[in-house]
């Protein structure tokens, strides 16, 4: 602990020097690009442990009319999302759309605010832009240091009385919540039009008050993402492009969402109730999904052949 104590002193005064060499200008820009850090796509990268780590910068200024590049030079598909993960609606002000890897889009603010983004596809990815009048965001190189020089003196107290078992804990156990709590209902919100509508809203409350209460439902979540968000950006920007698919999707997703419904009558109070009740509503889903076209399709075929 000594050791990273010292290190930290070390740390704090680059920073203070750096600073001062630093013009005040420097802290105020009319544009600025944002990129998504290499690999942020995967739940083990260690962005994830850092505060607005996964986007660099992870806050960026910049001035009223300026332009902010969303730039994904990430070789995965990512969102610039506006707003909290824990927001009912979100995209209300940039980056409703998938963007691939190599491709970018651009937003000039034109209101001075503090707004919150995050990746849609990688919920645990989030950053922060404000939004200044030009000139506002010149402070003084004596302000700055003494900001800086507050926060890495409170970082270096924290690390120095923390223990190192009781750090590898707060990890593991934010890597847990990061991995299972998932983001939107991205393809039940453009089906139904809105995260407000009643069918997303029962799944989201299905999700977060039903399964994650359970370890086995936990790690089937864990497990249910993954799979998830690799495909559920691009059914979502299908239906936005094709209203006759968002009409297929609606169909389709109403008898799941009917089945899923029953957990809301049921009392799940031990996990041999919660994989019962699971596995039960998966072979439901299977039946409906698949049991019956095939017995239709053969009859059909019967019925012809005779």
């Amino acid at each position: 602990m000594k050791t990273i104590a010292i290190c930290s002193f070390f740390v704090l005064f680059a920073i203070v020097a750096g600073i001062g060499a630093t013009t005040p200008a420097a802290f105020a820009q009319a544009e600025v690009t944002i990129t998504p850090d290499p690999g942020s796509g995967e739940p083990t990268d260690d962005c994830i442990d850092v505060e607005y780590g996964c986007y660099i910068p992870g806050t960026a200024t910049v001035d009223v009319g300026g332009k902010v590049i969303f730039s994904n030079t990430d070789s995965a598909a990512h969102t610039f999302t506006s707003g909290a993960i824990t927001d009912d609606i979100v995209g209300l002000v940039f980056g409703e759309r998938m963007i691939k890897s190599g491709d970018s889009f651009e937003w000039t603010p034109d209101t001075v605010g503090e707004f919150p983004y995050f990746c849609m596809i990688h919920p645990w990815m989030d950053g922060w832009i404000i939004v200044q009048e030009a000139g506002t965001a010149e402070e003084t190189v004596e302000e700055v240091m003494e900001e800086t020089v507050e926060e890495v003196m409170e970082e270096t107290v924290e690390e120095v009385m923390e223990e190192t078992v009781e750090e590898e804990t707060m990890m593991e156990e934010t890597e847990v919540i990061d991995e299972t709590e998932g983001g939107g209902c991205l393809i039940a919100t453009a089906t139904f039009g809105s995260e407000l509508a009643p069918q997303v809203q029962q799944l989201r409350e299905l999700r977060d008050n039903t399964i994650l209460s359970t370890e086995s439902g936990t790690a089937f979540m864990t497990t249910f993402n993954q799979f998830y968000y690799s495909f559920s950006p691009i059914i979502a920007d299908l239906e936005r492009e094709h209203p006759v698919f968002k009409e297929v999707m609606k169909i389709t997703l109403t008898p799941m969402i009917s089945s899923l419904s029953l957990l809301n009558h049921v009392d799940i109070d031990s996990e041999e109730e919660m994989l019962g009740y699971g596995i039960s509503l998966i072979i439901l889903n299977i039946g409906m999904y698949v049991g019956i076209p095939v017995f239709g399709i053969l009859k059909l075929y019967q019925f012809k052949k005779n």
